[in-house]
C-alpha cells in the first residue's frame, strides 16, 4: 500500500507556509516606470518630491539628469551607482522624461500582492500554493518573504494594531525576535518600506497543531475582499468556500478529522496521489483548517468547530474538480482510519440543488413548528396566556325561538388555585356598585338583614329556602 508508506515518510513535516510579497520598488523593474521601461542614458528621471521612496538598485546606469524625492532612500547593490551620459546615448534615442511610479496604493491586505509556497525551494523554482483570499495574505503563522535583492512600500492598515507573523525577511536577514524586528521598523529604511496604522511584529510562534490552525486572517475579511473583483460565472450552483470572497465554479469538500490527522502530510498525500496525475494538471487546490459557525435551528449560535476545508478548481466548468473531489471521497472511504479522518463530504457547482439541505431544512422547520406548539401549550396552561372566548352563536332564523349557544368558559380555569391573601385582601368588583360598594347602606334599605359582605364576596338568605340556610355568593 503505497499510499500509507507515504503518510510515515512525511511524519516528520512540519505545517509551515511561506508568503512572498510580489510588487518592488527596484529601479531595474520596468513596470515601476511610467514609459514601461527602465530609463536609460539620454533620459530624464523623475521621483515625486512629495513622495516617499525606497529604491532598491542593482547594476550601474547612466541618466541625462535625475530628480530625487524629499524623502526617500537609494539602496545601491555592490557595484552599482549612476554616472551623467554626456551626449546622446547611441542606443537610447532621443530620450524622454520618465517619472517612476507611486506605490503609495499598495497595501498589505491585497491578496493579489502574494505568493505562497509550502518550502523556500517551491517559493524559488514558482510551485505556488493557492488558497482562499483571507490566506493568500500572510497568516500569523506563517514566513513572510521579501525578496533579497529588493526593496519596497508596503501600507499596512488594518483592523488591528498589529499584525502578527512568525518570522519577515528583509534583504536577504530574517527577522525572527519581536524585538529586533521593532528596531528594525524604526530605521529610516524600515519607516520607508512599511507605512500604515499596524505594526508588522515578528516571532509570533509557528503552528503547534499538526490538524492545522486558524489563519487568524477573518478580523480582516471585508478589507481582504475590498481589494478582490469576482468575475462572472456560468455554473448552475456556485459555491461560496469559508474566507473567500467570490463564489466558485468548482467543488469543496469538507474533512472531519481526529487528533490522529495531520494537515500537512494529507496535503502531500493528495498532491502526489492526484495533483501529480496528467488529468488533473490544471487544478487548483487550497486546503486550510477553518472554524465553521454552529448554530442552533440555524439562528441561536453555539461556537464552531474545526474541519478541514479543501477548495478545488479547474476554470469555468468545474467538471475535472468534482471528478477529484469524487476521488478523493473514495479514498477516504478507503484509508480514512489511517489518516485520522472520520468522513468527508462535498459539493459541487454542476448540482442543481442540495437535497440533503432540503431535508435538513424540512426537518428544522418541523421541529421548530413543534416546539411552538408546545410552548402555547405550556403557556395557556399555566395562565399566562388566554384564549379569548367564542362569541355567541346568531340564532337560525328558521328557529327564532332557539336560545343563544353559551359562551365557552374561559382557559383561567387551568391557572392553579391563588390564596385570597396573596392579593392582599383586595377584591376585583369589576364595576362599582352603589349599593354594594358601600357596606353602611345595607342596613338602610329594608330586607337586606340577611344580606353580608366577606372577603370571598357577597352573601345573602334567599327566603324560599331557609329552612335548609343554603347560601348564595355573588
Amino acid at each position: 500500500m503505497p499510499q500509507v508508506l507515504l503518510i510515515f515518510c512525511l511524519a516528520g513535516a512540519t505545517h509551515a507556509l511561506y508568503k512572498q510579497w510580489i510588487p518592488d520598488t527596484n529601479y531595474e523593474n520596468k513596470t515601476n516606470w511610467d514609459k514601461g521601461d527602465v530609463p536609460c542614458g539620454s533620459d530624464r528621471v523623475q521621483f515625486s518630491s512629495q513622495r516617499k521612496v525606497s529604491v532598491f538598485v542593482e547594476t550601474t546606469h547612466a541618466v541625462q539628469e535625475m530628480m530625487l524625492p524629499m524623502d526617500g532612500e537609494i539602496i545601491l547593490n555592490s557595484g552599482a551607482g549612476f554616472y551623467v551620459f554626456s551626449g546622446q546615448d547611441p542606443g537610447c534615442g532621443a530620450g524622454v522624461r520618465t517619472k517612476f511610479k507611486d506605490s503609495e496604493s499598495l497595501h498589505w491586505y491585497n491578496p493579489a500582492l502574494w505568493q505562497a509556497a509550502a518550502t523556500l525551494n517551491d517559493l524559488q523554482d514558482g510551485h505556488f500554493l493557492f488558497s482562499v483570499h483571507e490566506e493568500s495574505v500572510p497568516c500569523q503563522q506563517d514566513d513572510v518573504i521579501f525578496k533579497a535583492l529588493s526593496s519596497f512600500r508596503v501600507d499596512t492598515t488594518s483592523s488591528q494594531t498589529t499584525i502578527p507573523v512568525k518570522s519577515v525577511s528583509v534583504l536577504g536577514k530574517v527577522f525572527d525576535s519581536r524585538l529586533e524586528f521593532s528596531e528594525y521598523l524604526s530605521s529610516g529604511s524600515g519607516q520607508l518600506q512599511f507605512h500604515g496604522s499596524s505594526a508588522v511584529t515578528a516571532g509570533n510562534p509557528g503552528c503547534g497543531d499538526p490538524t492545522g490552525c486558524d489563519c487568524g486572517n477573518s478580523v480582516n475579511h471585508e478589507r481582504i475582499c475590498s481589494a478582490v473583483t469576482c468575475g462572472s460565472l456560468s455554473c448552475k450552483k456556485p459555491l461560496l468556500a469559508m474566507g473567500h470572497c467570490c463564489e466558485v465554479c468548482g467543488a469543496i469538500v469538507t474533512i472531519h478529522y481526529t487528533d490522529g490527522f495531520n494537515l500537512q502530510n494529507y496535503r502531500e498525500r493528495i498532491r502526489h496521489l492526484f495533483l501529480s496525475l496528467p488529468q488533473y494538471k490544471s487544478i487548483q487546490l487550497g486546503m486550510s483548517k477553518v472554524l465553521k459557525p454552529e448554530r442552533l435551528m440555524g439562528i441561536i449560535p453555539l461556537g464552531s468547530s474545526p474541519e478541514i476545508q479543501v477548495v478545488i478548481l479547474d476554470g469555468e466548468t468545474g467538471q475535472l474538480s468534482e471528478a477529484l473531489a469524487r476521488d478523493m471521497i473514495k479514498d477516504v472511504k478507503s484509508h480514512g482510519s489511517i489518516l485520522g479522518i472520520t468522513g468527508a463530504d462535498s459539493q459541487t457547482a454542476s448540482e442543481p440543488g442540495n437535497s440533503a439541505g432540503t431535508v435538513v431544512g424540512a426537518v428544522f422547520g418541523v421541529l421548530i413548528m413543534i416546539t411552538l406548539i408546545v410552548i402555547v401549550v405550556v403557556l395557556i396552561r399555566k395562565g399566562v396566556v388566554q384564549m379569548p372566548p367564542m362569541p355567541p352563536m346568531p340564532s337560525m332564523p328558521s328557529m327564532p325561538s332557539m336560545p343563544s349557544m353559551p359562551s365557552m368558559p374561559s382557559l383561567s380555569r387551568f391557572r392553579r388555585s391563588t390564596n385570597v391573601s396573596d392579593l392582599n385582601g383586595e377584591i376585583d368588583r369589576g364595576f362599582d356598585n352603589p349599593i354594594f360598594d358601600k357596606p353602611d347602606m345595607l342596613n338602610n334599605i329594608p330586607g337586606t338583614d340577611s344580606i353580608f359582605m366577606t372577603q370571598t364576596g357577597v352573601h345573602f338568605v334567599n327566603p324560599a329556602y331557609d329552612e335548609n340556610e343554603t347560601d348564595f355568593t355573588v
